[in-house]
């Protein structure tokens, strides 16, 4: 049941985001209350993230992370959930230069899993005691709605000895809401997708082609995918994007991915279920390489291209 209209039209804002992290001084009493009302389990404004994020001072740094750990404890205890990751085709039309999917990595050898392939990689997962799948997809026109609902429902009908599948995450590039209702019918649990980051300058500097480079058009894929029924969604960045000869850029990303929760959380029942970091690699091809931030300390001399 859909309770209110959902915008669909972009709503990050570059500047508030910049202009909050570039002007928000913390103070001891300012941070202990952002801290203090975390623990009570109440939504942060962007305000009080930024508080967060710009402390330098080492010991209101360790007040952050004892916060942290406490509220985990108390939400989740010493429970961790945990999902195995299944490739279902690697055929992309985009052009990511950090990706080794992308279309003008001629070297990829470019794979599509058959249903029997699937079984077969579902088996070994359950066997292995996994009950929980993320299945993950290229940007390609053989991977419709139809598809991935199809590879959702051979998913959830294969069973072992030692159990079976009991939810099943896609990780998918964005759909019309009459797809996203298709991929809803066929039982999924939650939809990922990772908007790299929230930075629409160095969005464009790092996806060169192919539908990805739409920021907009990934980022209201969310309200598409909630206007479908799809009320458990899941969001994510790439840290290793944002850089330059500014101290906020990382920053910019925090700020960011608390925009979408705080929107969708106004719509009953509707609200990102994960907040993702992913962990990467060098990939194969690439045309730029990631520089991992140390201790959080930027430079100015990157990305830097590098030979394929």
């Amino acid at each position: 049941m859909r309770y209110q209209t959902i915008p669909m039209k972009p709503f990050i804002d570059s500047k508030e985001i910049w202009d909050l992290i570039g002007s928000t001084v913390p103070t001891v009493d300012a941070v202990e209350r952002v801290i203090a009302k975390s623990l009570s389990k109440q939504r942060l404004s962007m305000q009080e993230v930024a508080l967060l994020v710009n402390t330098t001072d080492p010991a209101l740094i360790q007040k952050i992370k004892e916060g942290a750990r406490t509220l985990k404890q108390i939400v989740y205890g010493n429970r961790i959930v945990l999902f195995a990751p299944l490739y279902i085709g690697n055929k992309c039309q985009n052009n990511c230069s950090y990706c080794g999917f992308r279309v003008t990595n001629k070297d990829a050898e470019r794979k599509t899993l058959n249903d029997q392939e699937l079984i077969n990689e579902i088996q070994a997962l359950e066997d292995s005691g996994q009950k929980r799948l993320v299945l993950v997809f290229g940007e390609h026109k053989d991977y419709s709605p139809e598809f991935i609902a199809h590879a959702v429902k051979v998913a959830y009908s294969v069973k072992r000895d030692k159990g079976e599948i009991r939810r099943v995450n896609i990780n998918a590039a964005p759909m019309e809401i009459e797809g996203f209702k298709v991929v809803k019918e066929a039982g999924i649990g939650t939809y990922q997708i990772f908007q790299e980051t929230y930075h629409p300058e160095a969005y464009k500097m790092y996806h060169l082609g192919g539908k990805k480079a739409s920021f907009e058009n990934r980022l209201i894929s969310l309200d598409k995918a909630q206007e479908a029924g799809l009320d458990d969604v899941g969001i994510g960045v790439l840290f290793g994007l944002l850089t330059g000869g500014t101290k906020y850029l990382p920053w910019c990303d925090i700020q960011a991915i608390l925009k979408p929760v705080i929107m969708l959380d106004r719509i009953p029942y509707h609200s990102p279920e994960s907040k993702t970091l992913p962990v990467w690699k060098w990939a194969q091809n690439i045309l730029y390489r990631m520089r991992i931030l140390q201790n959080w300390s930027l430079s100015s001399d990157w990305p830097c291209p590098i030979q394929a």
